[in-house]
């Protein structure tokens, strides 16, 4: 198989293999209302809540947990991939997931058995196993491409929101057969696609593929082939900026990919099915925001200013969306635009930001630090989602939803501080190697001909 083949066989595959797992991911948000009706009362079985307010909060206190494992999972799986085949840690997360969504969704509504602990230990161990995925995909990726990288880690970190939608489609069509039927439906894909990823994708490149194309900016005999630790890669230049910027971001993107659908169905009373329908929008947004990012940081050469002015542009639009109203159109519209500004940036932070923070020059070429970083990043944005779940309900529930977004528009604002440091110098360096240009073409025009 020619080179350029097997690499489009890596990025198709690990593209769909890690929209599974946001598919999977994306379970519980979309059959909130239908969980949340289960646990009140009805003619099957005892209540499991007394009311709407404590079902709601024990939702967003799962939305936490998950978070909070996942954070650690990042972490904890981010670094065995650097020191093991990131392939296999990849797959094993598969069918973790697999295996603990449907004892999560399914066994509980089958038999009728409801216990907090169960809850949280289940939910807690799906986090845990999903955050094999993001750090060891990446770094598969990584493996197999070295260059363009803004533009093809752009495009391939919108398998994120590809799996969102996939989730919130499947949902949809499986719904109407129950929801415990939408956590078996994607348990069942996530595990199968992990057997074909397993059998169909090599980690890295052939030995001579590599030597053929790698691009390597000091001699070999100088490269640390050391996995790092993670207070090395926290130390390394402009990764601590992006981790709290991710921190802050995540927090809102994660809010509309747990609240989205739910927010939908109760504040404009919406049917489930078509409000996980509509909520698609945003992360059609979010690959249109991923894939165009990539090309124009590619194009300008940095990437800060790009992202910083994709979450400037969130703002407005979030304070417009707060009293949007419960016209379909305006809300797509809408839901697209904010997917472009906050979901866009965020997939390219924990991809194609990650990958160049992970092969940076202070690295000297190591290649056993990709997934360290990589995980160090979008653990310290799952970090801030965690608290953000908690409060998304806590704030409705006390102010209405109108406040929530007003928080999510604080967020976002500090996100940008976050990265404003960063944006100045990079636009400053851009208006410099722009003066510079503009100097040699005057030189060579000024310049007097010679016969």
């Amino acid at each position: 198989m020619g080179a350029q083949l097997q690499r489009v066989l890596v990025f198709t595959l690990t593209f769909i293999a890690y929209a599974f797992y946001h598919a999977s991911r994306k379970n519980l948000s979309g059959v909130k209302k239908s969980v949340q009706n289960e646990w009140l009362a009805n003619d099957t079985h005892e209540p499991f809540f007394d009311d709407e307010t404590r079902a709601k909060t024990f939702l967003g206190t799962l939305d936490a947990l998950f978070m909070l494992c996942y954070s650690g999972g990042l972490v904890l799986w981010g670094g065995i991939g650097d020191r093991w085949n990131p392939l296999y840690i990849t797959v094993l997360g598969m069918v973790g997931s697999g295996v603990f969504l449907t004892l999560f969704g399914a066994l509980p509504a089958y038999t009728h058995w409801f216990s907090v602990i169960y809850y949280i230990i289940i939910y807690a161990l799906f986090g845990l196993v999903q955050g094999a995925g993001w750090p060891n995909a990446v770094t598969i990726m990584a493996n197999w491409f070295k260059t363009n990288r803004g533009f093809v880690m752009g495009l391939w970190a919108a398998c994120q929101p590809v799996g969102n939608i996939m989730g919130a489609l499947i949902v949809s069509l499986v719904l109407p057969w129950g929801y415990e039927m939408t956590f078996v439906v994607n348990s069942i894909l996530i595990v199968a696609f992990g057997i074909v990823l397993l059998f169909t994708v090599k980690p890295k490149p052939p030995v001579e593929l590599e030597e053929s194309s790698a691009q390597l900016d000091v001699p070999a005999e100088e490269v640390s082939h050391e996995p790092i630790s993670m207070w090395h890669a926290l130390g390394l230049p402009n990764v601590l900026p992006y981790c709290l910027c991710n921190a802050c971001l995540k927090f809102v993107n994660y809010a509309f990919f747990f609240w989205l659908p739910l927010y939908l169905s109760s504040a404009f009373h919406w049917d489930e099915s078509v409000a996980n329908q509509l909520a698609a929008w945003y992360d059609f947004g979010g690959i249109v925001g991923s894939v165009l990012g990539g090309i124009i940081s590619d194009r300008l050469g940095h990437r800060s200013p790009v992202i910083t002015t994709m979450l400037i542009a969130s703002i407005g639009l979030l304070f417009g969306y707060s009293d949007a109203g419960p016209n379909k159109l305006v809300n797509i519209l809408l839901m697209t635009l904010l997917g472009v500004t906050i979901s866009g940036p965020y997939n390219l932070i924990v991809g194609t930001i990650a990958v160049d923070l992970g092969s940076q020059p202070a690295l000297a070429g190591n290649p056993k630090a990709m997934s360290t970083v990589t995980g160090l990043v979008d653990a310290c944005g799952s970090l801030g989602s965690a608290v953000g779940q908690l409060f998304v309900p806590l704030v409705q529930d006390g102010l209405g939803w109108a406040y929530v977004f007003y928080l999510f528009i604080l967020m976002n604002a500090l996100s940008v501080l976050c990265l404003i440091r960063r944006c100045v110098l990079d636009v400053y360096e851009l208006f410099q190697t722009r003066h510079r240009h503009r100097s040699v073409l005057v030189d060579e025009v000024s310049a007097p001909r010679t016969a």
